[in-house]
């Protein structure tokens, strides 16, 4: 196979991790499909950390058993108890305890990936664990690396994430298997900046030292099998160079609000991508929110996000002008289509907060929106909504709260920075997939 992947301008891109950057990690999550990966891949960057006092956990995702399959001396079991002795001798040098190794166990080199059996119970197990930790920062493998336990150990990351319901971590993506068996299809499309090096020259020793712990890996410890996998001299030099690379990608790591392009690229591809009409949560979340609203005369209320106007149109029923706005030309057009020629609603084309709408409103319904800024946008839109409600004006906000990995914000993070300002808290409701928050201006 020949490795279309260059690895010098990878390297030559990266931009230098200072000492700083590190400061604000409390808690780290390393996930490694197999023991030596948390060596090859970061174990400067893991020694750096507990050197300031970094938390950091290690949970190995498969069992390691499989990197010699026709030995007889070393039947999957007994393979299995060694690297996993391996790696926790690589954690001492580190100056990690036994505590803070889980291992999960999967099969190696047949560990489940998103849809098959034994998936789902992993992620169910990984988010225990992520609300446990609470991690600031996850190491992972990158989403592409060429192995499948590699790629099923970030799926497991994601769908766990979406369980969890923590803060947003930040996701450091570790190359492997990248620099010597990619594909075309596996390069990552890197924009500036998403490549980070960490200079670990004063752990370069040690980092040699952990490699070497993996004797079933590096070495002919295992000498019945020929076929057998082990670590070369040149695959090793990838990771000794005196720093780690990561890759801190956008996709996954989003800090700016996301822009029409992004909603043009959903509606392009279906006329109703969250299936407002049919889904019974969405009708679920609708009722409540209608049933949300204190009752009063509306004069003037506004819609923020109104998409193809399922919400809208019974928003429409309780006040006698409503303001439906949407960032999206083709979701607008079928909001129009729906109400017809409601002398009630009128229709505006526009993003927040660059194009939030003059004038003054009695009530305020911002429903599945805010997750999609960053969080200087939100609190740019949270002023203007202050602004705008009148004295006595009710505010809506209601927000899915799982983890999706392209959203700037979680709509915890969403919710939270109303409840900062002080304006009245006149009802809260929270399910296991929506929080619906009431508020009044006084």
């Amino acid at each position: 196979m020949i490795n279309v992947f260059d690895k010098n301008i990878f390297w030559s891109g990266a931009l230098a991790l200072m000492a700083k950057d590190l400061q604000e990690i409390q808690r780290c999550l390393v996930l490694v499909p197999h023991p030596d990966d948390e060596s090859l891949g970061c174990a400067g960057l893991i020694a750096t950390l507990v050197a300031q006092g970094t938390q950091v956990q290690i949970i190995l995702t498969t069992d390691g058993s499989r990197s010699h399959p026709n030995s007889r001396k070393y039947p999957a079991d007994r393979l299995a108890g060694i690297r996993l002795d391996e790696l926790r001798q690589a954690m001492d040098l580190l100056g990690l305890k036994n505590e803070a190794l889980k291992y999960y166990q999967a099969q190696d080199s047949n560990m489940p990936a998103k849809g098959m059996p034994g998936f789902a119970g992993l992620a169910d197990r990984l988010a225990e664990d992520l609300i446990a930790l609470n991690p600031d920062l996850i190491l992972v493998p990158y989403e592409l690396d060429p192995h499948c336990d590699h790629r099923a150990t970030h799926q497991l990351m994601l769908s766990a994430l979406e369980k969890a319901n923590i803060p947003r971590p930040r996701i450091w993506e570790y190359p492997i298997w990248l620099y010597e068996n990619a594909v075309q299809e596996d390069i990552p499309d890197l924009q500036p900046g998403e490549t980070l090096a960490l200079d670990i020259s004063d752990y370069s020793a040690l980092k040699m030292q952990c490699i070497q712990m993996h004797k079933s890996q590096t070495t002919h410890l295992i000498d019945d099998d020929p076929t057998g996998f082990i670590l070369l001299p040149d695959v090793i030099a990838n990771f000794t160079q005196g720093k780690e690379y990561f890759m801190e990608r956008k996709k996954i790591n989003p800090d700016n609000t996301l822009d029409k392009t992004y909603f043009d690229a959903l509606y392009h591809t279906s006329a109703d991508p969250w299936d407002f009409e049919k889904s019974a949560y969405e009708q679920d979340k609708y009722l409540a929110t209608i049933a949300a609203i204190p009752e009063a005369d509306y004069t003037n209320a506004l819609e923020i996000g109104c998409s193809i106007g399922v919400l809208t149109e019974m928003l429409s029923e309780r006040c006698k002008h409503l303001v439906a706005m949407d960032i999206s030309k083709t979701a607008l057009e079928r909001a129009r289509q729906r109400l017809g020629k409601s002398y009630k609603v009128e229709f505006l084309l526009g993003g927040i907060p660059q194009d939030f709408p003059t004038g003054n409103f009695d009530l305020i319904i911002m429903s599945e929106v805010g997750y999609y800024l960053s969080m200087s946008d939100l609190l740019l839109t949270r002023q203007q909504i202050v602004n705008a409600l009148l004295p006595g004006g009710v505010l809506i906000l209601v927000h899915w709260i799982h983890f999706v990995a392209e959203y700037p914000l979680s709509g915890d993070e969403v919710h939270g920075c109303f409840n900062a300002i002080g304006i009245s808290h006149l009802d809260a409701k929270r399910t296991a997939d929506y929080r619906l928050d009431v508020y009044r201006k006084t």
